[in-house]
């Protein structure tokens, strides 16, 4: 009998420890597709002179507890640590350190936080904001961040020292605020106090809340922000993480990339039905090339099947294995290309052989418009249209002196209308760094999207700086 008791307390004891070490959603019922929701909290959303030194969330179902604490943030940190204390539904947040005198805090719970049942996550972030003190601070930031996706972006301010002019290292210090963006790159600071800011965007992809630069990337502003009472708002706080137009020396130019069927030669050549505009340049990378530059261009040709003409191109190597091609005239409007590479010798025989059409001579349009520069008078501004469905459909302008700006010619289809000031006359747009610190060039991104179609003038293109 006793060894019987035995067996039982142990198992009762490891029953007791597995419930309350593992939240477990009650079982049956149809799938759960609906995200948490915060259906209570203290303090209230605007509490002023508020004295008690924790926060509480009750939520309408069992939430994840990991991805709770993982997403909750407080702006100001107080000092000391953040404790959890759970109790079903509800969670209680205390911090060891107390709350400042005359404060207002900002709490956020990031858009990681799902729920058990079916792991839906809330795709958004919810802020509250109360006042130890008789008054809320009013200052906001917002922007946009410009990057291919959002899910671990964070938005890192730090209240500068003006005294000190000491430079903010966003590896090692720890920010006053954080905010994450959403679906879309938008983002925005509320309650913020009259102070100056700096702020960055970062990559956070250990949840740290710290700039790791060994695998994170990070983008930084043109200039800080002065938030004062008497202008209290600031907006287009904006962020890029991947320059719109393509840098053909870099990894990601290559990724835009498209392999043949033997794998060993990528190119901007993306199907049989493709139609390009006539001044169409081709890109063509050689994994592992094993062979010389001589040997691809002798047995490379771009011929016009319809007109029975052979075009003559005109060959940049870009490094050893990436070369662009282009003719030296346009190609005829309303024709089919036949482009082939046949390589044989050190490789097994290899023919590489591409159709495609070329577009219509009513299948462009008009795209016009005025950069105004009032803040950066001595600077060239560079201005790209760069095509939506095909980044290697781009156009561009160099404007010093005029500040007017016209495209003839342009391909139809959505384009992104990209510009920035060239500051140092570089013709490549800078983005800044944090070691040492450089500030970025200015940017701008126009707000809509360019529908070009054949034979309209898209005119009244305002891009203000």
């Amino acid at each position: 009998m006793k060894k019987k008791f035995s067996i039982s307390a142990v198992f009762i004891l490891q029953l007791l420890f597995f419930s309350c070490a593992n939240q477990i959603p009650p079982s049956g019922g149809a799938d759960d597709k609906i995200p948490p929701k915060i259906i209570y909290v203290f303090p209230e959303p605007g509490r002023l002179n508020f004295k008690g030194d924790a926060v509480t969330f009750r939520f309408d179902e069992y939430v994840d507890r990991r991805s709770f604490e993982e997403s909750f943030y407080i702006s100001p940190k107080p000092k000391g640590e953040i404790i959890f204390e759970w109790s079903g539904k509800e969670v209680e947040v205390r911090f060891e350190g107390k709350f400042a005198n005359g404060r207002t805090y900002v709490i956020t719970v990031g858009k990681e936080l799902k729920d058990v049942r079916g792991s839906n996550s809330t795709g958004s972030s919810y802020s509250i904001a109360f006042s130890t003190g008789g008054k809320l601070d009013k200052g906001k930031i917002s922007g946009r961040v410009y990057a291919d996706k959002y899910d671990r972006i964070k938005i890192l301010a730090y209240i500068r020292n003006v005294k000190t002019g000491t430079e903010i290292n966003p590896a090692i210090q720890t920010a006053d605020y954080i905010t994450q963006t959403d679906d879309n790159g938008y983002y925005i600071f509320t309650n913020l106090p009259s102070e100056e800011f700096e702020l960055f965007a970062v990559t956070d992809e250990d949840r740290n809340n710290l700039f790791s630069k060994d695998f994170e990337s990070i983008s930084i502003l043109k200039s800080s922000i002065k938030i004062q009472d008497d202008s209290a708002l600031y907006s287009d706080a904006n962020f890029l993480f991947r320059n719109p137009v393509m840098n053909r020396s870099g990894i990601d130019f290559l990724k835009e990339l498209e392999a043949d069927t033997s794998g060993y030669i990528f190119s901007n050549i993306f199907g049989k039905d493709e139609v390009i505009p006539c001044d169409y340049r081709f890109y063509f990378y050689f994994k592992n090339n094993q062979y010389t530059k001589p040997e691809i261009i002798n047995n490379f040709s771009i011929t016009d099947s319809v007109k029975g003409k052979v075009y003559k191109t005109i060959f940049n190597w870009i490094n050893d294995s990436l070369l662009e091609v282009f003719s030296n005239e346009k190609f005829s409007y309303s024709s089919e290309l036949q482009i082939r590479i046949n390589l044989t010798g050190r490789m097994k025989i290899l023919n590489y052989f591409k159709k495609l059409k070329t577009a219509a001579k009513n299948s462009s349009g008009i795209v016009s418009g005025k950069i105004l520069k009032e803040n950066i008078h001595d600077f060239p501004v560079y201005i790209f249209l760069i095509n939506k469905d095909n980044k290697f459909i781009s156009y561009s302008r160099k404007l010093s002196d005029s500040a007017d700006f016209r495209f003839d010619e342009v391909y139809e289809g959505a384009y992104i209308v990209f510009s920035f000031a060239d500051e140092n006359d570089n013709g490549v747009y800078d983005r800044g760094s944090v070691e040492p610190f450089l500030r970025p060039e200015v940017f701008r991104i126009y707000d809509k999207e360019i529908k070009v179609k054949s034979g309209w003038n898209t005119d009244n293109i305002f891009i203000e700086y």
